[in-house]
């Protein structure tokens, strides 16, 4: 256990390291190494052996090639402790798998990214030492909240839309394909993705500016949460949770969706592809409706108030890349036969043309 919380703060340092010195890779790996090492303790408390047997029923141990007995490898302890779809299982899936598609040279592209599982990766683990292992042991006297600059100036959003573009194929169609198979409910959970939104606090210094408050709106009646509320905006709390509608981080405009689809499925796709396959899922404004946000269900479509327009989220994006990538389930849906990207739409040929020649 000790280990555990020595790997996760060596991760978290990798991670808050400014410019070239932050590695992804090593917060990656450090944190597997601490979360395999907090299963390790957890089992090992309950008596349960963490080492694997030649055969089921066996004696003997497996060796590695030194002699020494071979512990379980972390996705064992997770098939062990956890329920298949449980959040903070697949969030510590997601990154097992992703080591394979972190690259140096991508670091910034790809911690944009995954800004918001790397985050619900931390606090899961400070979530499950203190469950497993008492509130002594939390990390809180070790980690800090970092300092940053980031999207402080439009020109700062605009440097990191720019990354966003950059990210390597492989590491784009991992996210992708591993989104898109998730339920809602998980892939909507703060222990899979927690997601932040930080507001200055305008209004007369107090003691309240010497810390941070979090806090679980969920878990507010309403008249706590106005009250809460009011003291925001005397200064007096910060209150920060997951945005369900709202960020406009990843999300994409119809003739960006449409890009996007086509150069993942390899298949032709349009804007009026696109359209067609909203109105078939009921996402979206239909013909002859207005910009408004009664067509925005926030999951999968959102209404931006201040470009009066809809934005359509990576998850619908990434739900209809997974169907649209079969060959099959694609002509049952457009109703054609895939065609390269590129190649000009056919055309219908009337049915007296025939006749005719």
């Amino acid at each position: 256990m000790k280990e555990a919380r020595r790997q996760a703060c060596v991760a978290v340092d990798f991670y808050n390291r400014p410019g070239e010195r932050q590695s992804l890779g090593d917060f990656v790996v450090h944190m597997h190494l601490a979360w395999q090492n907090l299963m390790h303790a957890h089992l090992i408390q309950k008596k349960t052996n963490i080492y694997f047997r030649e055969k089921k029923a066996s004696r003997l141990y497996k060796r590695d090639k030194y002699g020494q007995k071979q512990s379980w490898d972390l996705q064992t302890c997770l098939d062990t402790v956890y329920a298949p779809e449980d959040p903070i299982r697949v969030n510590i899936e997601f990154f097992i798998n992703f080591r394979n598609s972190v690259e140096h040279r991508y670091d910034r592209s790809l911690v944009l990214a995954t800004a918001a599982l790397a985050h619900a990766y931390v606090i899961n683990f400070e979530a499950e030492l203190t469950r497993l292992f008492g509130k002594e042991e939390t990390l809180a006297e070790e980690l800090r909240f970092p300092v940053f600059v980031q999207s402080l100036s439009p020109e700062g959003m605009d440097a990191q839309r720019a990354l966003r573009k950059g990210l390597p194929l492989e590491a784009m169609t991992y996210i992708t394909e591993f989104e898109a198979r998730l339920p809602d409910n998980v892939r909507d959970d703060p222990r899979y993705e927690y997601r932040i939104q930080l507001q200055p606090i305008i209004g007369p210094k107090s003691e309240a500016d010497l810390a941070f408050k979090f806090i679980n709106a969920k878990d507010l009646s309403p008249e706590e949460l106005e009250e809460k509320h009011a003291e925001g905006r005397q200064g007096k709390v910060l209150i920060i949770e997951k945005l369900k509608a709202s960020g406009f981080a990843d999300e994409m405009l119809p003739k960006n969706a449409a890009a996007a689809i086509e150069e993942q499925t390899k298949f032709r796709f349009s804007v009026n592809d696109f359209t067609k396959m909203r109105h078939r899922d009921g996402v979206g404004p239909k013909k002859g409706q207005g910009p408004s946000a009664e067509y925005a269900d926030g999951s999968r479509c959102i209404y931006s108030k201040a470009h009066n327009n809809h934005v359509y989220t990576q998850a619908y994006i990434a739900a209809l890349i997974q169907e649209l990538r079969d060959p099959v389930r694609h002509e049952a849906a457009l109703g054609r036969a895939p065609e390269a990207p590129g190649s000009p739409p056919k055309q219908k040929q009337h049915p007296l043309a025939k006749q005719k020649k």
